[in-house]
């Protein structure tokens, strides 16, 4: 940049992980939420992996029809997920995913997984209907 403005001083790095990317987040994360107020009925995706240096994540992603019938998806989290990888603690843990986005799970249609046991036994347990 210096090249092009020789005063302009990048931003440093404590400035974009603690005052950038948490603003930016807040607004997506505002636009999401709208967008999902006038959503009547959802399916989602849901998977668990580990990092290259084995930290555990679970991801959930939405899918629905917007009122001008387009199909939209929406990554919702991809999480650090410490919990056991027990269909029991993968349940709760998509519960936890889905209330901290306002969805019910009585509005959720299915949810698509990979045939990991732990959460087929999650969509199990969860009363949902699960695609493969």
């Amino acid at each position: 940049m210096m090249f092009i403005d020789p005063r302009y001083e990048l931003p440093g790095c404590r400035y974009v992980s603690r005052t950038a990317i948490p603003k930016l987040y807040g607004e997506v994360r505002e636009r999401v939420e709208e967008q999902l107020k006038s959503t009547l009925y959802f399916a989602t995706t849901a998977d668990l992996w580990s990092s290259q240096t084995s930290e555990p994540y679970m991801s959930l992603t939405v899918h629905f029809i917007d009122k001008d019938w387009k199909l939209v998806s929406l990554c919702l989290q991809a999480v650090y997920f410490p919990e056991d990888h027990t269909g029991e603690a993968t349940a709760a843990g998509l519960v936890d995913a889905l209330t901290s986005w306002g969805l019910g799970e009585d509005h959720q249609v299915c949810v698509t997984t990979d045939s990991g046991t732990n959460v087929i036994k999650a969509a199990e347990l969860n009363g949902w209907t699960r695609l493969q």
